[in-house]
């Protein structure tokens, strides 16, 4: 199958199939003929009754067989598409003259439903030699690389005289981004830098918001005198403002594992869907506000370092990668330096259920280096829970204790773990990371 990207989406090579008989016209014509054969040579009238309804079928099935071949090709309306969103999947159909019924279905994929209230029907249009479309809409349940099709399609004749084979058509490879589910945070980020973003900085500059009012120096814009305090105080006095910076926001996934039954977006998530969707949720809330943000995968099939952008390319960028992701089959520690490297002044968000023991050495190398730190727990809370197998609910019960253990230890060394909850999951540690990051410390260097 050959297929390549048209104006809008991609389209496949077009694909033919010639008629064959049916077992039900041979069988219409050895008993016709046969039936037939047997009145004469018996002299039976009730024999002759019996084939000529056999003759008639065999006769007008053979008059009416298509001369011309089935020709398909198939559409899909784009190559990307995020999860649960369902996508046009359309079969533009070459029927000839004499088709009776043209039947299209899609085959079920891994995550890819067909719309329940897809027309199943057969195209009953009689064929003209013209072009029709069947349109079938198809449904990503969860994020990664998902096949759409192949289509099946195959026709027949009237009577069942003749048919094509099963036509292959269609198989497209496309990307399903995850699903970023509502996020907002209205806490500043701490140390925030540069001079181009919304958030406000430590340091007094061009900015919007209101600082303090001050003695008028040399070199202060006019613009900025104070008059009010000015006539008060006899001397002149000018506002002064803190400077507008934006934020470096690095994600750091954890994609150790996936824990949990696969059930798409409209069952319950694994932990690698948690972890996903809400990297995918914040990087979206900073990149809408102005903000740097880069991704680093840690324990995929090899670690994945997207560098630091902003904008709506960016917001793509990270999409592309997060959906890309599989889970890691060698589970190797030298992933933990995967995140060196990292300026000073960043926000680092770590999403992770905390069960591969490698996340815990990334925690505390992140923190050690003076780095703001967070780590968001994405372990569902569902494991276990209803387990059949007293062995392994009694497994997970075990693990929790040594994971509570394990959130202790990070808690005391002063780097904060938060459950994601969606909107301001995220605020009340910003706010405490904020003040903590103005007042001094001691790091590791």
């Amino acid at each position: 199958m050959t297929a390549g990207r048209g104006a809008a989406g991609r389209v496949s090579g077009r694909h033919t199939a010639g008629w064959e008989l049916t077992t039900a016209h041979v069988r219409a014509i050895v008993l016709g003929g046969g039936g037939a054969i047997a009145a004469v040579i018996s002299h039976r009238i009730d024999l002759l009754v019996l084939a000529v309804p056999f003759l008639v079928v065999a006769s007008w099935g053979a008059l009416t067989r298509p001369r011309d071949p089935l020709g398909v090709r198939a559409h899909l309306g784009n190559d990307t598409l995020a999860e649960g969103q369902a996508i046009r999947w359309t079969a533009t159909l070459e029927i000839p003259a004499h088709a009776d019924e043209t039947t299209v279905r899609l085959s079920p994929g891994a995550f890819v439903e067909e719309d329940p209230a897809t027309d199943r029907s057969a195209v009953r249009r009689p064929g003209d030699g013209t072009s029709t479309e069947r349109v079938i809409p198809a449904r990503a349940t969860r994020w990664g690389r998902r096949r759409i099709g192949p289509g099946l399609v195959a026709a027949r004749s009237p009577w069942w005289a003749y048919r094509t084979p099963v036509i292959e058509v269609g198989a497209f490879d496309v990307v399903v981004t995850p699903a970023t589910t509502t996020f907002d945070a209205h806490a500043p980020t701490p140390q925030p830098e540069g001079i181009v973003g919304v958030h406000r900085a430590g340091r007094l500059g061009s900015g919007s918001e209101f600082a303090t009012i001050r003695p008028f120096q040399v070199g202060d814009r006019l613009r900025r005198i104070h008059w009010p305090a000015s006539q008060r105080t006899g001397t002149l006095q000018v506002r002064t403002t803190h400077a507008d910076a934006d934020a470096h926001v690095v994600l750091v996934v954890d994609a150790f594992s996936d824990l949990g039954p696969r059930e798409g977006i409209d069952g319950r998530p694994t932990s690698l869907d948690l972890t996903v969707r809400s990297a995918a949720a914040v990087a979206q809330h900073y990149l809408g506000s102005g903000d740097r943000v880069s991704l680093r995968v840690l324990g995929s099939d090899g670690p994945a370092r997207l560098p630091a952008g902003s904008g709506p390319g960016q917001r793509r960028r990270v999409l592309d990668v997060l959906a890309r992701i599989t889970p890691a089959a060698d589970r190797d520690l030298a992933t933990v330096a995967g995140v060196d490297g990292l300026s000073s002044g960043s926000l680092v968000v770590i999403f992770t259920p905390l069960v591969h023991h490698a996340m815990a050495a990334v925690v505390a190398r992140t923190a050690s280096r003076g780095l703001t730190t967070i780590v968001v727990d994405t372990l569902p809370t569902h494991l276990g829970a209803d387990a059949d197998d007293p062995f392994l609910s009694l497994a997970w019960r075990i693990r929790r204790l040594d994971r509570q253990d394990e959130l202790h230890r990070l808690r005391t060394a002063g780097v904060p773990v938060v459950s994601w909850h969606g909107p301001g999951s995220l605020d009340l540690v910003l706010r405490d990371l904020g003040a903590r990051a103005r007042s001094p410390r001691l790091v590791r260097r």
